[in-house]
């Protein structure tokens, strides 16, 4: 029995200094929000389509997160971040963070959404851009929303004017960006203004791709050019043939080949080479040279060729004559 009421002692003990211990054990404090910032502000929008593909579009916006005193440690792509909502306000199209390039990504800055043409949202709608605290930080979000309209819309149509109009809209933005930051962002140049290293750093990292966008307002300009397919025809080799159809020469060039059972052409074709070799043997033996025939054999054998008295096939032949023997005359054995 003694035993019994001895650990039912130890046992009764032991509780109470479980319940002490725990009771003094700090009490949980509640997380508080960081602090809001003085200015929280979407400033302006613009919005372009046909930048990178036809019917894509860009969503271009400014904005400011400033704080006057207070700026919180954890830098501003980790406590805020931006969102495409379509006209509902619910169903979100995009999501992208501030770029923490100068103060940690505080003040103000610019960024945008790029949308394929496939995922581009419906043009001139009423879309919402929000910019709001991240609820992984915030107990009570701070948010601010932007209503697109009709007049964020670009109206022209062409790429290079959707470029001219997105890159003029960054270099505008920087300007301010460079009082507001104190850091010199855009440079001017005789072919414009352009960013320089550090706008185009920031540029490049807050819209990938902005330099395929707007080629011109960076010093190193990278640009796709479309190339359509070529389709090789004989369209203008007939053309310069039949050229001379219906008139004097014509009607002498048919005389002609009826009078030697052949084509005219290649009997023209045969006059032109036997001037060029006249010429070649006056050279020789006038000057010892050969160039006089070199410059005659140029301008008649084009020049014949484009007159439809020289078939091609004949000027693609003696074309690659002059490329061996001028390669011949560079780097051959003259000896």
């Amino acid at each position: 029995m003694c035993r019994q009421n001895t650990g039912l002692k130890k046992i009764a003990l032991g509780l109470v200094l479980a319940v002490t211990c725990l009771a003094g054990l700090p009490a949980p404090v509640l997380a508080v929000d960081p602090a809001t910032p003085t200015t929280f502000t979407l400033d302006s929008v613009q919005v372009v389509t046909n930048i990178l593909e036809d019917d894509d579009m860009v969503v271009a916006f400014r904005y400011n997160i400033t704080y006057s005193s207070g700026q919180p440690s954890i830098p501003a792509n980790k406590l805020f971040h931006f969102r495409l909502m379509d006209t509902d306000g619910i169903t979100q199209l995009g999501a992208i963070e501030p770029y923490p390039y100068y103060n940690s990504g505080y003040g103000q800055g610019f960024s945008a959404f790029y949308f394929d043409a496939d995922a581009a949202p419906v043009w001139e709608a009423s879309l919402v851009l929000k910019m709001v605290g991240n609820p992984q930080y915030w107990a009570s979000p701070p948010e601010v929303n932007y209503t697109l309209t009709s007049a964020d819309y670009s109206q022209l149509s062409t790429r290079s004017e959707n470029s001219s109009l997105l890159g003029n809209y960054i270099i505008e933005t920087c300007r301010d960006l460079e009082i507001n930051w104190s850091v010199k962002l855009v440079t001017e140049t005789p072919q414009g203004t352009i960013l320089n290293d550090t706008g185009a750093a920031y540029g490049r990292g807050t819209i990938p791709g902005l330099q395929n966008m707007c080629p011109q307002i960076f010093s190193s300009q990278q640009q796709v050019i479309d190339i359509p397919d070529q389709t090789w025809t004989n369209t203008k080799l007939n053309e310069w043939i039949h050229q001379f159809d219906g008139t004097v020469v014509g009607d002498a060039l048919i005389g002609l080949s009826d009078l030697f059972s052949v084509s005219w052409i290649i009997l023209t074709s045969l006059i032109c080479v036997v001037l060029v070799i006249l010429v070649f043997v006056w050279g020789m033996l006038a000057y010892s040279d050969n160039q006089a025939a070199m410059v005659a054999g140029i301008r008649i054998f084009s020049g014949g060729a484009l007159m439809g008295i020289f078939h091609p096939a004949a000027l693609a032949l003696i074309t690659l004559v002059y490329a061996a023997y001028t390669a011949f005359v560079i780097i051959g054995d003259k000896g």
